[in-house]
């Protein structure tokens, strides 16, 4: 059954509420402290089960951006472009400065980042408040505790990535005279070790029990992605640190390549071998859905795939960013160009027109302005069919969200290795099988190549790889290309935009805050 983990923990949570409610006797007995919550493996899952729903926001959710992180990661960088096409997200420019890197504290997709960080990380602590509450405490608490520790760490890096100088936010209960801006290099450390103290604790086990939760695996995949961007985040690089993290993912012999690429991203995609840690969903079972899917597609795309609904016409991709695939790459077909035909019969008779215009509907990546105001080019932009499309239920899509997959440990083992200056190391672990495929050949593109291994080949292939999964932004400011100028309308910007501002409503609120230079 699709998330039968998490499935469990809404029925036990709906269970226990409606115990609560429907009791009539008027003598109960009353308790002093919780005695019997926090023993069974559901009632655990349940009590943890908190951590991991805002964790929904960190994917493409629910009015395309959730309460902002997606953006954050994605629209910044040349992976994703949502330019204005006539009135449409024109939204008072807040995606233009977004491209163009010219936002400023007040734009609110910075305020919404920072509320899905330091929101999430309040829900964590108040379970571990109350887990560290009980007495006599459960006889693994170590590894429940450790769970969520893992879970908040991964917050915490999200907000080292994204706004740098922050603060530590590990109890609900500080003082808000310490909740002050804390050092970039003081918050990796902290995330590393958070990671690193509670490794020993988590389950190394791959089933439905664990399906999206905090695994020893998941923490070594968070422990090589604060190693790969060391240097960036705490000025000392430690390649050598990622490169073991890698490993004992890679050694773990519970993850292996998919052979289809497209597997790890179907609607039922729980059974891919491939996906180390993924964020569920399932929008008819009560686990919410991502929004890609409406977010993508043009108005009347409804009748191109069968769909429920057609689309808000919005995220696409430039030509530059599409012709990093070549065209032999298998994995190009994530992207919808050219005319579009009702019901993907393509001949005549089924050629697909917009309702608007009454032209072609024809996908034509090359985006010349960010504002669009030319009819004929409102269709312009390479649209994302990465993710099956769900036909049923208005289009609210249902597939899992990886957030690490194996092909990604791979791509940074051999980042690392290119880093110490082992070419042939890192040619071998781009170019290894497993279960049968290598990251190239199940594209089939031939295998990486010397001449391709530098900075800009690996920025290349990790944009081939993992597109439009929120990373670009990270990889782009690590390997030196995210402030460059960019077609369209994209002038060279500053250094401090690779941190966002600290939002100005944040700061307003508390002012032991401190403002990232630049802003």
């Amino acid at each position: 059954m699709k998330n039968r983990f998490f499935l469990q923990l809404i029925w036990l949570a709906m269970l226990i509420c409606m115990i609560a409610g429907s009791c009539t006797k008027l003598d109960p007995k009353v308790y002093d402290q919780v005695v019997t919550f926090w023993n069974s493996p559901d009632q655990i899952a349940a009590g943890v089960a908190p951590a991991y729903s805002g964790l929904r926001d960190y994917a493409p959710f629910n009015g395309a951006f959730g309460p902002g992180a997606y953006a954050l990661n994605e629209l910044s960088s040349d992976e994703i472009i949502l330019p204005t096409r006539g009135g449409d997200w024109a939204d008072n420019g807040l995606w233009e400065e977004m491209w163009k890197h010219t936002w400023t504290a007040t734009n609110p997709v910075m305020e919404n980042g920072w509320q899905f960080i330091y929101g999430g990380s309040a829900r964590v602590n108040n379970i571990l408040q109350s887990v560290g509450a009980l007495n006599p405490k459960p006889i693994n608490s170590p590894s429940i505790e450790a769970e969520l520790k893992i879970v908040r760490a991964f917050y915490h890096y999200t907000a080292l990535d994204l706004f740098g100088n922050v603060p530590i936010f590990d109890s609900n209960y500080t003082e808000p005279s310490k909740l002050q801006t804390k050092q970039r290099s003081e918050v990796f450390s902290f995330v590393e070790k958070e990671i690193k103290d509670n490794l020993p604790y988590l389950s190394s086990e791959v089933s439905q029990k664990t399906y999206g939760r905090a695994t020893r695996w998941v923490a070594y995949s968070l422990l090589a992605k604060l190693y790969l961007n060391a240097a960036v985040f705490s000025g000392t690089s430690r390649w050598s640190d990622c490169i073991a993290a890698c490993d004992s993912v890679l050694n773990s012999n519970q993850f292996s390549l998919e052979q289809n690429f497209f597997s790890n991203f179907v609607i039922n995609n729980e059974g891919s071998r491939e996906n180390v840690f993924v964020i569920p969903f399932d929008d008819q079972k009560g686990l919410n859905y991502f929004w890609l899917q409406v977010a993508t597609l043009h108005y009347n795309s409804g009748a191109t795939f069968n769909l429920v609904n057609g689309g808000a016409n919005g995220l696409c991709s430039t030509v530059e960013y599409y012709n990093l695939f070549d065209a032999n790459d298998l994995r190009r077909n994530m992207f919808l160009v050219g005319q579009q035909f009702v019901n993907q019969i393509r001949d005549s008779a089924h050629i697909q027109y917009d309702g608007q215009t009454g032209l072609r509907l024809i996908f034509d990546p090359t985006i010349k302005t960010f504002s669009i105001s030319d009819a004929s080019s409102k269709t312009a932009g390479a649209r994302c069919a990465k993710w099956q499309f769900n036909s049923t239920n208005s289009g609210n899509m249902s597939n899992d969200y990886a957030v690490y997959r194996l092909a990604d440990i791979i791509l940074m083992k051999a980042e690392a290795q290119f880093r110490l200056g082992n070419m042939a190391g890192a040619l071998a672990t781009i170019n290894q099988k497993i279960n049968g495929v290598s990251i190239r050949s199940r594209a089939g593109m031939p295998d990486f190549s010397m001449s391709e291994m530098n900075a800009d080949g690996l920025l290349a292939e990790r944009a081939r790889e993992l597109s439009w999964e929120g990373f670009r932004r990270n990889d782009m400011i690590r390997l030196g290309h995210f402030t460059d100028a960019r077609i369209p309308e994209k002038a060279l910007s500053g250094n401090f935009r690779i941190l966002y501002p600290i939002p100005q409503s944040e700061l307003s609120k508390n002012p032991y805050l401190k403002q990232n230079p630049g802003y």
